[in-house]
């Protein structure tokens, strides 16, 4: 069973009804990382629903949470704001009302691109609307339940005099700077001393004041559990960093059921996403990587899949280079698995397999399997003018016949996904200019030989001309020959079409071409 008919029967056992939060701190743009959480959610959601459940979805905005450093996006002006609270800043470029709006609202486009589309709510605006009084009440009436059940679960010490509240400087407006100290049932006292965010001090102002509950926020654990609390959140995905022992899921399961006699949601830990050497995304890494980007070289269907196609806590990485080709392949293959065709996938995985492509889906599953491989469409739209031109280069190599509209539309998002690929992201080797005319190459009388009998297999008549056929007589040609290496003959092929020494797969470069172009040119250099 797929891992999201899993945790779906699990909640569905517990109840119909069912409630799922994501939330992102907005300190910038959000990464990819940002999306998982909320993709997971979706599938799970869906499951439920298709199981005949019911499942709300929302995203919490985190933006009451303070700026705790200046990401390499952001202009280094920023500094002045180190510790004020998201929801109070300015937009960095002056397009959007405010700060959040700048991040959030492209974040939440390119999550309906992939058919992801929670309800956002502002933090900051549950809190300034009263609708988290009630929970930050008790959060400060049993302050000192709170601080014991955090040394307990975490060993994490707090003062005589701690209280889970961080007010808004009426000075400064910072929220990362202060510290309160008492609370009289109405308003919490606090001082602005300055406070350590990550490896960083940030000093506060030294103003002393007091400040109703809705000029503050919870700490992060106290809030993560009052909101499961408030919300009746049943299932959330989180980092499995959260998940360690003695970590914050523990401590706000403890609060939430402690301190607000409410069952904790059922834990969903996924794997963080690491990119090129292991290192985890994040967005101080400077250039971070988006749901938004992903769709626009991979199409939203094969961006779906690089979520579904692995239970949450087993490793993904991602490329957007050469990975991205791969990734296409493997999805590729699920789709020709679903529609019945033999892939060598074992019999225990086709059910998981044919799942994937179908949790993939944006708009419906095909009625019908019509499929152009990316690495095809990498060597056919450079070789292409237009639109026209490459569906009149498909036709000789794939079934175009019938197509319906929806199948054109899909086949033109993943056209328009190769190109931007190939401008953004694709290798030098991968980026190449048809010779139209052959180039001057002198050849040895052995790499003649090699083309004389390449030329003789193109010109069979039998010879289909497919991608994988002119691959196998490429390769046949370096072993009737006994080529040390078969790349041998492949560099050789590309040069006299590419006068470079690599490119996209051979095979679906010449099967983008015209066949007696193909022959023309293997003969000019062969005699």
């Amino acid at each position: 069973m797929h891992w999201v008919d899993v945790y779906a029967e699990e909640l569905l056992g517990r109840g119909k009804k069912h409630f799922v939060e994501s939330g992102t701190s907005i300190s910038g743009e959000p990464h990819l990382g940002s999306a998982e959480d909320l993709i997971i959610s979706d599938g799970i959601a869906k499951a439920i629903i298709e199981k005949g459940g019911e499942c709300k979805t929302i995203w919490a905005m985190d933006d009451l949470d303070g700026l705790r450093k200046i990401p390499k996006q952001l202009p280094k002006e920023f500094e002045q704001y180190l510790g004020q609270p998201a929801f109070k800043l300015p937009c960095p470029d002056g397009c959007c009302s405010s700060f959040a709006e700048h991040f959030t609202r492209p974040f939440l486009e390119n999550l309906a691109r992939v058919d992801v589309k929670p309800e956002p709510v502002s933090v900051a605006k549950m809190y300034q609307d009263g609708k988290y009084d009630n929970v930050v009440r008790i959060a400060l009436d049993r302050a000192a339940e709170i601080t014991a059940i955090i040394k307990e679960v975490s060993g994490s010490e707090r003062g005589d005099d701690w209280l889970p509240f961080f007010p808004i400087c009426e000075n400064c407006g910072r929220i990362l700077t202060t510290q309160a100290y008492a609370w009289d049932g109405q308003k919490v006292s606090y001082r602005c001393k300055g406070g350590i965010a990550g490896k960083n001090f940030i000093p506060g102002c030294g103003h002393e004041g007091a400040v109703g509950i809705r000029e503050g926020k919870l700490p992060w654990r106290v809030e993560w559990a009052s909101r499961w609390s408030h919300l009746g959140v049943t299932f959330e995905p989180m980092g499995k960093d959260l998940m360690a022992s003695g970590g914050t899921y523990e401590t706000g399961k403890a609060i939430c059921e402690r301190i607000y006699n409410s069952p904790a949601p059922l834990a969903v830990p996924y794997e963080w996403i690491v990119i090129e050497g292991g290192k985890r995304l994040g967005k101080s890494a400077g250039r971070i990587l988006t749901i938004g980007e992903l769709v626009d070289i991979a199409t939203p269907e094969i961006a779906r899949y690089f979520f579904f196609r692995s239970k949450p806590t087993s490793h993904k990485d991602i490329d957007f280079g050469l990975g991205i080709i791969k990734l296409a392949e493997e999805y590729e293959m699920s789709e020709r698995t679903y529609f019945g065709q033999d892939t060598g996938i074992p019999e225990k995985e086709l059910e998981d397999v044919r799942r994937n492509y179908t949790m993939s889906q944006i708009s419906g599953i095909p009625e019908r399997l019509s499929q152009v491989s990316y690495s095809h469409l990498i060597s056919t739209v450079q070789v292409s003018k237009d639109w026209n031109h490459i569906l009149e280069k498909l036709a000789r190599t794939d079934d175009l016949s019938g197509m319906t509209a929806e199948e054109e539309r899909r086949l033109k998002v993943k056209v328009e996904a190769v190109k931007t690929w190939l401008a953004t992201h694709a290798p030098e080797d991968m980026v190449f200019q048809l010779q139209q005319e052959p180039p001057n190459l002198p050849l040895t009388e052995f790499e003649k030989l090699q083309l004389t009998k390449l030329s003789f297999k193109l010109c069979q008549a039998n010879l289909n001309w497919t991608a994988e056929n002119i691959h196998n007589a490429i390769y046949d040609v370096s072993v009737e020959l006994k080529l040390k290496k078969s790349s041998e003959i492949f560099g050789l092929i590309y040069k006299i079409f590419l006068n470079k020494n690599r490119g996209p797969r051979l095979g679906y470069l010449l099967a983008s071409l015209d066949r007696d172009f193909v022959v023309e040119r293997v003969q000019h250099f062969a005699n």
